[in-house]
Formats: C-alpha cells, sequence, structure tokens
C-alpha cells in the first residue's frame, strides 16, 4: 500500500516542462490568447505527453457545474448564462493552436433545455472552420459530454450536427457504487443508455467512457462494468487511480497496484474494446490522439 500511494504522489507532483518545440509554442500561445485548458487548470501530469502529440483539453459552457459528484474539484452552483457572442473568439483562439485533436469536456447544465448543445454546435462549427482557414487542416474533436438530462432528442441534435468525431460519456464508478459518488440525477443505467443511443443514432461514430478506481469497488464490478459498455458497443475505455482533489470531496478508499491495473487492462482488451488505457496517471483525456487512426478507418469505410 504505502509503494502504491508514492507511485501516486510522485505523479501528482510532477511538474510540466515544455520542452519540445510543439509544447513550447502551445505553451506561449496559451499565455498569450488567456484560453483555458483543463491541461494547465487541473496540472494535469500527462499535458507534455499530450502538447507534444498537438492535442489538448479545454472546459466549455462555464466553470460551475449544476451537479454536485463526490469525487469533482468543480465548482457547484448557479451557472452564469451562455455568452454565444464569445464563441468566434474562443474557436479562434483555439484555432491558432494549431492542434490535430482536441478534446473538450464540459460542466452540466440543467438550467438549460437543451443543455447546451446548441452553444456546443455552433462553437464546434466555428472551430472546424477557422481551423480550416488558419491553418488549412481537418481536425479531430472529441466531446465529453453529460448525460444531457437523458434527453434522446439533445443528443440526436448534437450527433446529427457532424461537428464531433468521438462521443465520450463517462460511468465514472460501478453500479453498487453510483449513487454514493456521482450526483443523484446521473443514474448508473442513464449513462450506458446515452451511450448506446448514441450508437442508434449514428452507428459510426465512436462511443467512449471513463472509470475512476479507488471509490471501494471489487474487482468483479469493474469487470461487470466493462461487460456492460461492451454491451452497448462502446468503442473506447480509460480506468485510472482517483485521488483527492482537496478535503472537501470522497476520500481514497484504496490505491491500486500496477498488477491490478494490468489484470484490469488484459480484461478490457480481451473484451474487444478498441482503444484500452489503464494506470494512475490515465485520465478520460489521456492520450485521446491515438484515436485519429481509428477515426480514419472508420470514415473511409
Amino acid at each position: 500500500m504505502n509503494n502504491n500511494l508514492n507511485n501516486l504522489n510522485n505523479l501528482k507532483s510532477r511538474l510540466f516542462l515544455p520542452v519540445d518545440d510543439n509544447s513550447k509554442r502551445i505553451n506561449k500561445i496559451i499565455n498569450e490568447t488567456k484560453v483555458s485548458t483543463v491541461c494547465q487548470e487541473a496540472r494535469c501530469p500527462n499535458r507534455g505527453v499530450c502538447w507534444s502529440n498537438l492535442s489538448a483539453t479545454f472546459l466549455l459552457l462555464g466553470s460551475i457545474c449544476t451537479r454536485s459528484c463526490r469525487f469533482c474539484y468543480i465548482k457547484k452552483g448557479k451557472p452564469a448564462s451562455l455568452d454565444y457572442s464569445s464563441i468566434d473568439k474562443l474557436a479562434i483562439s483555439i484555432a491558432k493552436l494549431n492542434l490535430n485533436y482536441h478534446t473538450f469536456t464540459m460542466v452540466t447544465r440543467d438550467d438549460l433545455p437543451d443543455h447546451g448543445v446548441n452553444y456546443l454546435i455552433n462553437f464546434f462549427e466555428k472551430l472546424r472552420y477557422y481551423s480550416l482557414k488558419l491553418n488549412s487542416k481537418v481536425i479531430y474533436i472529441e466531446a465529453l459530454i453529460s448525460d444531457l438530462g437523458q434527453n434522446y432528442d439533445n443528443l440526436k441534435l448534437l450527433l446529427n450536427s457532424n461537428v464531433i468525431d468521438v462521443l465520450a460519456h463517462n460511468v465514472e464508478t460501478v453500479r453498487r457504487l453510483t449513487t454514493t459518488i456521482r450526483d443523484k440525477r446521473f443514474s448508473y443505467d442513464g449513462s450506458l443508455k446515452v451511450l448506446k443511443w448514441a450508437k442508434e443514432i449514428k452507428n459510426n461514430i465512436i462511443t467512449k467512457s471513463s472509470i475512476i478506481l479507488g471509490f471501494g469497488e471489487e474487482m468483479n464490478e469493474i469487470f461487470e462494468t466493462l461487460n456492460d459498455l461492451r454491451g452497448v458497443d462502446c468503442d473506447a475505455i480509460t480506468i485510472g487511480q482517483y485521488y483527492r482533489p482537496s478535503n472537501k470531496q470522497i476520500e481514497v478508499f484504496k490505491i491500486y497496484s500496477q498488477e491490478e491495473f494490468n489484470i484490469i487492462k488484459d480484461f478490457a482488451i480481451n473484451l474487444g474494446f478498441k482503444f484500452v488505457k489503464v494506470g494512475y496517471q490515465v485520465r478520460t483525456s489521456y492520450m485521446a490522439y491515438e484515436l485519429i487512426d481509428l477515426i480514419k478507418s472508420i470514415k473511409s469505410n
């Protein structure tokens, strides 16, 4: 247990140094444009890997979430109104980074009838437009969405707009712990339903989910969750170790060993996931740019 904890603490304390040309350029433009990245705000230890591969993660729909999951560090409360007039400016700022792969996460917006879908569509369309205009390149977009109120029409509107390449929605934990860990408005079956709907609406969309470990789940429950995700044809999975962002979040129940991570990884691969990342440092967007080849393969068929 102590060795596992030391490994985790070493990962948490690792500082990012922009040493390669891509990372230096991205770091410079971010500082100049003041565009906000999850990479920086979360002090992600993986950002050097992603930036060097022309990938970064951004938060949309504001900084305040309408739900209160017990593991999450994002502020909770009543969000401000969406500023549609700032979409062009934000899209231009991100396009200037000249990235290949963009991952976007977003706060849950229960205060909006469409849960922010129309804003997302508008923004992603503008980002693709400015990326072509400024950089003459096609980009790839992964969107980590909320459950959109478990509203089929909201999801259909987003997917039929053809603005994203990867649809991510996280189950976060195993069935037994869902009501303990997540806001009561989320549900385990509801999250599976979102991923199932995505394939029904657009069968060639790549779907992705994530599991956080360390809340007290059992190994057989992890396997059950992976089986459930493959049961709704989820293509990609990331599984990482939870650590407590502050004293306000739920405590860490267990630190996993590398051997346990390896067992889980092998199980996921054998189930047929097309993209599998498992380990201490893994987060939802970890090495997401590796999905580009899969996206190209699906689009060419």
